[in-house]
């Protein structure tokens, strides 16, 4: 309930007592490491969408920054940290084995920015974005419309990292009009008769299209529907 009253009354204000980016000591372990300090929510600690896109904003506002203190670290550590599958999964080996203190949180997001940054320096065309339609804060990279990598939640979760790699650059950019085509296809083959008006037509609304793309032209041609004047 206090969330709910916050996130509808005062969605721009930071719920008092949740988690946030704080000075801690640095550890013996984290030789040099200067811990993210903002005052701001955890990525995952966000409850309403106005919030979170304020603090995705200044937590990719601080991006340079937090890559060159990560970049620092594991240079000092002896852990490489190229744009490469073999070297992000030995970082998130390292992380997840690494016992869990006060510099953690801060530790897990400039990990998880210095990876995007490796992505989107790495792979044509990837950006950082925040999701407009979560309400928690953590940075996607995307290419296109298409999500590539959370990189930031990935580390927090203790995913192999190497996996977040390999998917990010190999995941392909979401094509509305191929799946349309795949979906209207699939149709065809599994319904007697043609398709109607108002089932193209849902089909379009559905991936977001106005109008039918030529491959799905050149099928509804081979299986007309003569009501059809799309």
């Amino acid at each position: 309930m206090r969330e709910l009253l916050w996130s509808t009354f005062l969605p721009w204000v930071r719920i008092p007592g949740t988690p946030v980016y704080r000075t801690v000591p640095t550890p013996a372990d984290l030789p040099g490491y200067r811990p993210y300090d903002a005052g701001h929510e955890l990525p995952g600690a966000t409850v309403d969408d106005t919030r979170s896109r304020r603090v995705c904003a200044r937590i990719l506002a601080a991006e340079p920054e937090r890559v060159a203190e990560a970049a620092a670290l594991l240079d000092r550590l002896g852990l490489p940290h190229a744009a490469d599958e073999a070297s992000w999964r030995a970082v998130g080996e390292w992380f997840a084995s690494r016992a869990a203190d006060d510099a953690t949180p801060s530790l897990a997001l400039d990990l998880g920015l210095l990876l995007g940054r490796r992505i989107v320096e790495t792979r044509e065309g990837a950006r950082w974005e925040a999701d407009a339609d979560s309400v928690q804060a953590y940075p996607n990279v995307v290419v296109g419309t298409t999500v590539v990598a959370v990189p930031l939640q990935a580390v927090e979760q203790g995913t192999d990292l190497g996996d977040v790699w390999t998917t990010a650059l190999e995941a392909e950019e979401y094509d509305p009009a191929a799946e349309f085509v795949a979906h209207l296809e699939q149709a065809l083959e599994e319904q007697d008769g043609p398709l109607s008006d108002d089932e193209i037509g849902w089909l379009l609304a559905e991936y977001d299209l106005e109008e039918l793309p030529e491959a799905a032209r050149a099928l509804l041609e081979r299986d007309p529907d003569p009501s059809s004047g799309a």
